[in-house]
């Protein structure tokens, strides 16, 4: 679960209608393959209640969109009356993996979570498997998630992707559950704890997550640690060690950092960064965000250059934001999403996009995926400095 303080109505009231940011993207270049007619744009995937924002049940009213990584061109990928959230764009931005209740029992909770698949326009949603909050390998073959260990465990609380009493790490392949192979594997089988927020790390295969007591406070886990283990379940360790709760960690592009929510220094959440290079050691923890509300499902830029999350800005509504570093030590923020209803659970990734006729060069590359460049545009005049100014 990568949200908590109550997500499930997370837009009972409206706000006051506001345009979406426009201007001229300030964002990385896509990347692309020389001679190529496909790139990856900059992307962030996420959920909203904008198109229904006076539902009174908003857990409901939750659908997936697209939007460019400064806010603009949203579009929406799902149309149902179910809630849908955590998407997340492959790596190879050809897929979508997501959760959504809409196959939930009678009875059940209504965050009871299933994980399915999308293609990049919304098309072809197939479910895979019961589950919540998935993360791609690097490949884009194979997804880790939390799950019940059971299979009968029930959300131990109300937000979006609460983990079970019995939630362990799994890893499947995609390819398996497509053909209705329904294999997981268990690589974390912790009985005494509660384990969930998975994200497999795009250089390797290393899969961070966060793990606290059966025992303890859920609505205050202050036993969440942040851990990481790798795709087969060896090589076990904690990465953090304090008195406050942590909720989903997240990679950095190249495996280097970590940014994840943080109940540090008050008992609402903010953004917190370390090094992995430094873990365990509290002192070197950076406390991006300082506010009196929660700041949650923080993710970074393909470039990794800004981090994207959600706000809580009044009583059950939500907006996105990001960070970015002020060359002094310290982060701006900026404000993406400002609509009626709610704007969260956002993943920042890169969407595989397609430029008709010719293979991209580096000119068609600039005037038909990032429109509005302006002077970002004499960064480049060939292939090589292209490449070099692409993502990942």
């Amino acid at each position: 679960m990568r949200t908590t303080t109550g997500l499930l109505a997370f837009a009972a009231a409206a706000l006051a209608a506001c345009n979406e940011p426009t201007g001229p993207h300030d964002l990385p270049l896509p990347s692309f393959q020389p001679g190529s007619n496909f790139a990856l744009a900059s992307t962030i995937a996420f959920t909203s209640t904008r198109d229904d924002p006076t539902n009174p049940n908003p857990g409901l009213a939750a659908e997936i969109y697209l939007m460019d990584g400064d806010g603009a061109n949203p579009r929406r990928l799902t149309y149902n009356t179910d809630g849908d959230g955590f998407a997340t764009l492959s790596p190879d931005g050809k897929k979508i993996v997501f959760d959504s209740n809409r196959l939930r029992a009678p009875g059940e909770p209504q965050n009871t979570s299933d994980v399915f698949v999308m293609s990049t326009d919304g098309t072809d949603q197939t479910w895979l498997l019961r589950g919540s909050s998935a993360t791609w390998s690097p490949d884009s073959k194979n997804i880790a998630f939390h799950a019940s260990a059971s299979g009968t465990g029930l959300p131990i609380k109300a937000d979006p992707g609460a983990a079970t009493f019995d939630s362990d790490i799994f890893v499947a392949n995609l390819d398996d559950l497509l053909q209705g192979i329904p294999v997981r594997t268990n690589i974390t089988n912790s009985p005494d704890w509660i384990d969930d927020d998975p994200d497999w790390s795009p250089v390797g295969d290393g899969i961070v997550f966060t793990r606290h007591s059966v025992t303890d406070n859920h609505q205050n886990s202050t036993t969440a640690e942040i851990w990481m283990t790798d795709a087969v379940g060896a090589d076990l360790a904690r990465l953090t060690e304090n008195s406050y709760e942590e909720r989903g960690p997240s990679w950095s592009p190249d495996g280097t950092r970590i940014v994840f929510s943080c109940r540090r220094g008050g008992s609402d959440f903010e953004i917190c960064l370390m090094n992995t290079a430094e873990a365990r050691d509290e002192t070197k923890v950076q406390q991006l965000t300082n506010n009196a509300v929660g700041d949650l499902t923080p993710t970074f830029s393909p470039d990794g250059e800004k981090i994207v999350f959600h706000r809580q800005e009044a009583p059950r509504l939500f907006e996105l934001w990001s960070l970015s570093p002020d060359g002094v030590g310290g982060w701006d923020e900026e404000q993406l999403t400002n609509t009626e209803g709610a704007n969260l659970l956002a993943n920042w990734g890169e969407l595989r996009v397609r430029a008709e006729g010719e293979p991209l060069s580096a000119g068609r590359a600039f005037r038909e995926l990032q429109p509005g460049l302006g002077a970002r545009r004499e960064l480049a005049r060939g292939l090589p400095q292209l490449a070099v100014l692409g993502t990942r």
